[in-house]
């Protein structure tokens, strides 16, 4: 069986999804590697990941969205939950991200299964010191938005300029904060397009806004604590309708997506985030009508 591939817009209709495992995480303490401020604090229960991952497959699946989940690849990787990182699909070809942190560099293996099926071309960096992570890299509207941060570097950006630069538009963004003390890991977790014409953005996690942010989009502006809390971390499923998180700290950030003509499935999702990932890190988008 093939598998089609496509994503031309973050908020196109979603048909085929792979989102973490939760199953298995963090089994063999041995392989831990704290990589975040977040996860210094303590990690979340494997019980409780389940309960969250199972509640957000089913509200895809009633959706009519495919779901597909990483398999186990083994206990040197303790953390399967955010496969938006490890690969990304632009267009109709899908990339093979190379990781900064140790730990997190093998888990394209667990959906090596997927993607020996797909009827797409696969690009991968050809030089290690090539760093980029799916959670800086937006899709959107002929362009690819593309932080350089903690974990993407300008390499990375020449990388994806040459291999996707006549396709689309790269729009390169420096990250204001570069530490890990900051919490702003990736772009999708101070910008984020949704709906038709809107996005979240957390703007004080910019350098400076690019040009095309701010013709392109109408901006839905999430403050510190907002942003901590993941607000901009959401997964379109249609231009009308997303999934975003069920925290105090987001309630008004959703009521202002409603506002805008958006309706927002709201689940609880607490184990994921405290490790530094929410809705869209948790998600790999295969395949967008």
């Amino acid at each position: 069986m093939t598998v089609k591939i496509r994503q031309f817009n973050e908020t196109d209709p979603l048909e085929k999804v792979i989102i973490g495992r939760a199953a298995n995480y963090a089994q063999e303490p041995f392989y831990i590697e704290i990589i975040n401020e977040v996860q210094k604090k303590g990690l979340p229960k494997t019980e409780d990941l389940m309960h969250e991952f199972k509640s957000f497959q089913a509200v895809l699946e009633a959706e009519g969205i495919e779901v597909l989940v990483p398999e186990f690849i083994g206990g040197f990787v303790y953390d399967q939950l955010t496969p938006r990182d490890i690969g990304v699909v632009i267009g109709e070809q899908f990339l093979i991200c190379n990781m900064v942190k140790r730990s997190r560099r093998y888990e394209i293996a667990g959906v090596l299964s997927y993607l020996k099926e797909l009827n797409s071309p696969i690009i991968i960096p050809d030089s290690p010191t090539c760093l980029i992570e799916g959670g800086d890299i937006m899709v959107d509207k002929g362009h690819l938005f593309v932080s350089i941060s903690q974990r993407t570097n300008w390499e990375g950006i020449e990388f994806l300029s040459n291999n996707f630069g006549e396709e689309f538009k790269v729009v390169p963004i420096l990250a204001k904060s570069l530490d890990e003390g900051e919490d702003v890991l990736h772009l999708d977790c101070m910008f984020n397009p949704i709906g038709k014409q809107h996005a979240l953005i957390y703007e004080a996690g910019f350098e400076e806004v690019p040009q095309e942010i701010r013709e392109l989009y109408i901006w839905i502006c999430v403050d510190k604590l907002q942003q901590a809390a993941l607000a901009t971390n959401v997964l379109s499923l249609t231009p009308e309708k997303l999934i975003s998180r069920a925290h105090q700290d987001c309630t008004v950030v959703n009521e202002q997506i409603r506002n805008a003509g958006i309706k927002v499935i709201t689940l609880p999702f607490d184990g994921a985030p405290s490790t530094g990932g929410s809705f869209r890190c948790c998600s790999m988008p295969l395949y967008r009508k």
